[in-house]
């Protein structure tokens, strides 16, 4: 397992480091990425303002940079990499309303990149979400 940053199960820093996996997943940061996250209230329903995720982005940046310098090769969406960054969300509803974020994240600029979708499938494998069902109530 790679070594990264250590959060509190749950912990909004946790969650948002799933979304700054998402974001940087397909190697560029879009501004239409960063209105979607303030149009969908992720910053409120988490307790942060927009500097606040820009530390817990870039300590995302940096957890990957030196995981980096220890591998041979690492993809953005490297399978270990990624179920390292999924560990720490373990509640079914915070994975559920991740999903649903993240979902409508990456169709906000109008395209699904190779990488977001092989991280996002890799996470509802993990997580045990079926698609389908994220359009019903928890």
């Amino acid at each position: 397992m790679p070594e990264i940053t250590t959060y509190a199960d749950n912990s909004a820093e946790a969650m948002l480091r799933v979304i700054s996996l998402f974001i940087i997943g397909d190697g560029e940061v879009k501004d239409e990425e960063m209105e979607m996250l303030e149009q969908l209230g992720v910053f409120e329903r988490f307790g942060v303002d927009r500097d606040d995720f820009a530390r817990i982005f870039d300590g995302y940046c940096d957890d990957l940079i030196a995981h980096a310098g220890t591998a041979r090769f690492v993809g953005l969406a490297d399978p270990d990499w990624v179920d390292t960054i999924l560990a720490p969300v373990t509640d079914r509803v915070s994975r559920r309303t991740l999903a649903r974020m993240l979902l409508l994240l990456a169709r906000s600029d109008g395209f699904f990149a190779d990488a977001e979708l092989a991280i996002y499938r890799q996470m509802l494998d993990r997580w045990e979400i079926e698609i389908d069902s994220l359009a019903d109530p928890d």
